[in-house]
């Protein structure tokens, strides 16, 4: 009988890990928290700037600006796809030992030097295009499906550390994400509720409080990784 870990016993080894080491855990995810809040203040107040007043407007020309806008924007969303993913692939070996000694803003970056870096953009368009499709069925449908791939980075990063990453496909890690979360969507969804009090006491805070907030997030998430192989093998 598996014997998971409780979300108390899993915010409360991260607590624990934390004790002392908050400065260490606030480098390590305060770049990728400054590019969500870009990101997500982007996002909201993105225009394109047309002078609609200009009698020589075309809508070939407004089409090029648009695409263009589209295209640095994918481009960007990418750049922090690879600095958030360092961070948190840092953070799940963090969890995996404790006494690690590790540079956290260089943490940061470590994906820019691996020759693998592409194969998380793939991963990244896949789930992108999967979660979509199933969207389209209906909005429930798409939301439990991005809960049963939410592990496949994790799981692409372990068995790459493993030397098994010969054997699997791109779409098999999501695979692996799916068969993992198996019974195991509902403790996710409720571990994920379970830090709302903690974000609207972010944005009380006008977004300082983020700044421990997020680091405490992420790892608590790497933990929950972290328990769910301890009890399944992922070979």
């Amino acid at each position: 009988m598996k014997t998971y870990r409780t979300r108390s016993q899993l915010k409360s080894e991260v607590k624990q890990l934390l004790h002392g080491n908050w400065s260490k855990a606030i480098l390590l995810y305060i770049i990728p928290l400054v590019l969500l809040a870009i990101s997500n203040g982007s996002g909201s107040n993105s225009r394109t700037n047309v002078n609609y007043g200009n009698p020589n407007f075309e809508i070939t020309h407004f089409a090029s600006v648009a695409l263009s806008a589209g295209i640095i924007t994918f481009i960007l969303s990418l750049i922090f796809l690879l600095i958030t993913l360092s961070a948190t692939f840092r953070g799940l070996d963090w969890i995996e030992d404790p006494e690690l000694d590790f540079s956290p803003i260089q943490s940061n970056f470590t994906y820019f030097r691996s020759p693998a870096w592409w194969q998380l953009i793939i991963i990244y368009v896949l789930i992108g295009i999967f979660t979509f499709l199933w969207t389209l069925l209906l909005v429930i449908p798409g939301i439990i499906k991005g809960i049963a791939y939410s592990q496949t980075y994790f799981v692409y990063k372990d068995l790459n550390d493993r030397g098994l990453a010969s054997n699997y496909s791109l779409t098999d890690y999501i695979t692996r994400s799916r068969q993992l979360m198996n019974g195991n969507k509902w403790r996710y969804f409720v571990l994920q509720l379970s830090f709302i009090g903690w974000w609207i006491l972010g944005f009380i805070s006008l977004g300082i409080g983020f700044i421990w907030i997020y680091p405490y997030y992420k790892l608590t998430m790497a933990n929950f990784y972290h328990d769910l192989v301890s009890e399944n093998s992922i070979n």
